[in-house]
């Protein structure tokens, strides 16, 4: 891990800036991604929130908290970028009949922060939005919100200990922790349990399924990639659900995701068609397989969405899929290494929560 006074520090912030100085150039999710999201992870996120997409999720977060007694009405989102989701958070908070709130945007990049900016004021919601400037791994507040937001954020940030709780002290008393993040390895890589999974698969897909669009290259055996190595891509996301667990209360909390990530991501998702029924029988066949070795104990969820409060004792259980709590997701030690060991004493169908 990075320490924050060395100059590899300071070369891996440099990497991260220069990864999103051009939005334009970055790959997009494929259209399977989003194929896999509307069928086999909206209707989860129905039975656990009663929403269907996550801007309704951190829209339906923002207008309990702001309902609070006391509440601020002031939201803070950390590492919000261009401010696309942000914008498009307001638009849906004042069409829901909200408009005496702030979202303030933190953002570690210069360009990106101008480029919110800008956004604000060719949507016309500039006065909802305020932009600053900071290190996620530094950052101290200086006010309490009702909302805190972390979109797509945790898993880039080095000193998780700090933010979480920096985190904890900016909420309110009644305040709202969001987030939709990534918890599987550090880097992105596979866990020895999924990896021997995802190898024994590779054997029998066809070849087309095997050119890496990110790294521009063919991989006839699969290569577990570190993507943290120069920049923050992953760097600590295996830390992530752990660490809330012991600074957080949990609300409301959905994992989902592990085999199907490689199929359906930037790198190999976009070799797949979702007008082939052959590929969208492949994704469902691994959504399947996923769920019951997620079931099993034998897999973990490799992303979540969650809402949490500050630390409470006497706190609620929270909403989740079927028996996957947050401590049923989190990998802190190995799984059984056989099915038979996994599937011991493990039987019967379990309701969603």
């Amino acid at each position: 891990m990075p320490d924050l006074n060395e100059p590899d520090y300071e070369s891996r912030i440099r990497a991260q800036i220069a990864q999103y100085a051009k939005p334009e150039a970055l790959l997009k999710l494929p259209p399977i991604y989003h194929y896999w999201i509307a069928k086999h992870i909206r209707p989860r996120m129905c039975s656990v929130f009663g929403v269907s997409n996550v801007l309704l999720f951190y829209a339906g977060c923002a207008a309990e908290a702001f309902r609070q007694p006391g509440a601020s009405r002031r939201i803070i989102s950390l590492g919000a970028g261009e401010c696309v989701h942000e914008i498009s958070l307001i638009k849906k908070l004042l069409e829901m009949g909200e408009t005496d709130f702030v979202i303030e945007g933190l953002e570690l990049s210069p360009l990106r922060s101008e480029r919110a900016q800008a956004n604000a004021r060719k949507e016309g919601v500039q006065q909802f939005l305020e932009i600053n400037e900071s290190d996620l791994n530094r950052w101290v507040p200086s006010r309490r919100y009702s909302t805190v937001i972390a979109k797509d954020t945790l898993h880039h940030v080095v000193e998780l200990e700090h933010l979480f709780d920096s985190i904890h002290e900016a909420l309110e008393d009644e305040g709202i922790f969001v987030t939709t993040d990534m918890i599987g390895r550090n880097g992105h890589m596979r866990w020895p349990e999924a990896l021997e999974i995802i190898q024994e698969i590779w054997k029998f897909i066809p070849d087309h399924y095997k050119t890496n669009h990110q790294l521009k290259r063919v991989e006839h055996e699969y290569v577990n990639w570190d993507c943290s190595k120069t920049g923050f891509e992953g760097i600590r996301a295996q830390d992530i659900l752990p660490l809330l667990l012991e600074r957080f209360s949990f609300k409301t909390f959905l994992g989902f995701a592990n085999l199907p990530d490689i199929f359906i991501e930037r790198g190999f998702g976009h070799n797949l068609s979702i007008d082939n029924p052959r590929d969208i029988g492949f994704i469902d066949f691994l959504e399947q397989l996923n769920t019951l070795l997620i079931d099993l104990g034998y897999l973990k969820p490799t992303m979540m969405y969650a809402s949490m409060t500050r630390r409470r004792p006497n706190a609620p259980p929270p909403r989740y899929y079927r028996h996957w709590t947050p401590e049923f997701c989190a990998r802190i030690e190995d799984p059984p290494r056989d099915l038979q060991r996994a599937t011991r004493g493990k039987s019967g169908d379990y309701p969603a929560r």
